[in-house]
């Protein structure tokens, strides 16, 4: 049988396609979390594999041997205990590790659960233009991509849906805002393994982009009276005509039951209407689609309540043990002047911040490439980055481990600093993982990493210059 890569295997998603591809597949299911390999062990057909997918030759180890992937994964969720960054950039950079990896590894195929897209021609809510994003960025590279798209997914353990249901069953009374009005199209967790399993089996259909789509297309404002009726509930509404994102992804959150992280980037991509358009794999489902009174039904217990998360269980202790490990992850999209590659904008950042910080910071890089950042002259040195052996020839990526500095604490593994270029799209991304400061936790949040991401987002708006000084000079 194929060996199948699976990542988010802990997930909603990835839960479902467990059970259903175990009989047909070998998987190597794929988390960072050591409570999910804790609680799930490995038997002939799942081997389960710790990996942290921020870290390209880590996953690319894990990706040796198999035949296919699958990537289920989205940033939503805290991965550390200080985080800064959106899921936007992100989701970017694990996106090309993955397909980094994969085409290292040497796989065949990869299948990516997307999200539905508008036909309409205005601008992307983030959370679909990040879908469409990764669609682009995981089709850069020479391994065949299969992309599914689907809309809101029924059940059990699905964020979206469970914050559709609790909201029936907690406001008798709901004020409904103007995005309640856009046309989403639902489709049962069912269904969406079916999906999988044609994209697997079928060659056919390998490579192409598919929009998945089992009840009949809604407004969230019909979904929400129609989830009332099949709960046998009733529902009293009054409409408001603004869209009030804000304040109802407070209220949403809080009777929804689901962070507010995982709210807002779900209720801006309702002001869209999303229809599946028709296609050959939705063709081959049909017989098969599971209606909506009956998703509804299988998705809830006979109290009507959501059946739980997946991760439920282990969940408390991800975020133990996040705590406990007192890490950093800092991630910022910049743009990337003309004609540059990584190894330039690292010396570059080298010489901004001496230059900024003239007599207060000296940035200096060795002949074997590492970056030493002195105070007071060179009397002090606060961090020390090695170049990582994976990206000593790389004009692409520039990677550092933090091995040293009074500001430093020594963890196993490493901190890492990195530069990653998207010369497509005209970007590249700083990102720093797994850093652990020498300072109290309450000092080093407070100073240090408010001077960092300060600091970032200066050196972000001198690129920008750079590169608008570079475009004046062309002529564009």
């Amino acid at each position: 049988m194929p060996l199948v890569a699976l990542t988010g295997a802990s997930g909603f998603v990835g839960a479902h396609l467990r059970e259903r591809l175990q009989t047909r597949f070998r998987l190597r299911a794929l988390t960072r979390s050591s409570g999910v390999i804790a609680t799930n062990p490995s038997d002939e057909s799942i081997t389960w594999q710790q990996c942290d997918l921020y870290s390209l030759p880590k996953l690319t180890e894990a990706l040796q041997g198999c035949d296919i992937g699958i990537y289920l994964v989205h940033s939503m969720a805290p991965s550390s205990r200080l985080m800064q960054g959106n899921f936007e950039d992100t989701d970017l950079l694990l996106a090309d590790n993955f397909i980094r990896a994969a085409e290292a590894a040497g796989l065949e195929h990869v299948i990516y659960l997307s999200g539905l897209m508008p036909a309409e021609t205005e601008e992307l809510s983030p959370h679909l233009r990040s879908r469409r994003e990764i669609e682009k960025v995981l089709r850069s590279r020479s391994v065949r991509v299969t992309v599914l798209r689907a809309g809101l997914i029924f059940g059990p353990g699905g964020s979206s849906f469970q914050m559709l249901v609790n909201l029936v069953r907690r406001l008798p009374v709901m004020l409904l805002p103007a995005w309640v009005n856009s046309t989403t199209h639902s489709i049962d967790i069912a269904n969406v393994c079916d999906a999988f399993e044609l994209a697997l089996t079928r060659d056919d259909l390998a490579g192409g982009t598919y929009d998945l789509g089992g009840h009949e297309p809604m407004t969230y404002r019909e979904l929400l009276h129609a989830t009332a009726q099949g709960l046998g509930k009733r529902l009293r509404s009054f409409d408001v005509p603004l869209n009030l994102f804000q304040l109802s992804q407070h209220w949403v959150a809080w009777f929804g039951g689901v962070p507010r992280a995982l709210v807002a980037p779900l209720q801006e991509s309702l002001q869209h209407n999303l229809h599946a358009r028709p296609n050959p794999l939705l063709d081959q489902l049909s017989a098969r689609l599971i209606p909506f009174p009956e998703s509804l039904a299988r998705s809830v217990d006979e109290n009507g309540r959501p059946r739980p998360n997946p991760r439920r269980g282990v969940a408390t202790r991800d975020r133990q043990d996040i705590r406990r490990d007192r890490r950093v992850r800092s991630v910022q999209r910049m743009v990337l002047p003309s004609q540059w590659d990584a190894p330039r904008v690292a010396t570059a950042y080298g010489d901004w911040l001496t230059q900024k910080f003239r007599g207060l910071l000296n940035v200096i890089e060795t002949r074997d490439g590492r970056l030493q950042f002195y105070a007071m002259g060179r009397s002090l040195l606060l961090l020390e980055l090695e170049p990582t052996p994976f990206t000593r020839e790389n004009n692409r990526r520039r990677a550092f481990y933090i091995s040293g500095g009074i500001l430093n604490r020594p963890v196993d593994p490493p901190g890492r600093f990195e530069f990653r270029l998207f010369p497509e799209t005209q970007c590249l991304v700083a990102s720093i993982h797994g850093f652990s400061p020498a300072l109290p936790w309450w000092v080093y949040t407070n100073t240090q990493a408010v001077i960092h991401l300060w600091v970032m987002r200066a050196f972000g708006r001198h690129l920008k210059g750079l590169s608008q000084e570079t475009k004046n000079r062309s002529g564009k």
